[in-house]
C-alpha cells in the first residue's frame, strides 16, 4: 500500500492543506450583495491578496478600536498639584 498522506518537505506545505487549518483560524460566512462582491474582488486584486485576506486585513483595522489596551503607567512626572510649581514660567506670566 502506498502512503498518500501529504508530506511536509523543506517547509513547503502541499497546496490542499489550507492555511486556516495550520493557523487555527475560525471560518465564518458572510452574504454580500452583488455590488459589494464586485468591489471586494476589485479591492483584493488591487492589493494583490485574496478576498479572504483582504477581509481579514480590513476587519483587523476596524476591530482594533474594540481591543482592550492596557492603561499607560505614569512616568511619575506629575505627582500632585502641589508639586507642579509655578506654571507662569510656561506661559510667560500670562494666562
Amino acid at each position: 500500500m502506498v502512503d498518500t498522506a501529504p508530506q511536509l518537505t523543506d517547509g513547503v506545505v502541499p497546496s490542499h492543506i489550507t492555511s486556516m487549518a495550520l493557523s487555527r483560524k475560525k471560518a465564518t460566512t458572510i452574504a454580500l450583495d452583488p455590488e459589494a462582491d464586485e468591489l471586494l474582488t476589485r479591492a483584493a486584486r488591487e492589493r494583490g491578496v485574496s478576498r479572504s485576506e483582504f477581509i481579514r486585513q480590513q476587519l483587523a483595522l476596524v476591530l482594533e478600536q474594540y481591543r482592550r489596551h492596557p492603561k499607560p503607567r505614569s512616568a511619575g512626572i506629575v505627582r500632585s498639584l502641589s508639586e507642579r510649581g509655578d506654571e507662569s514660567e510656561l506661559f510667560g506670566g500670562r494666562r
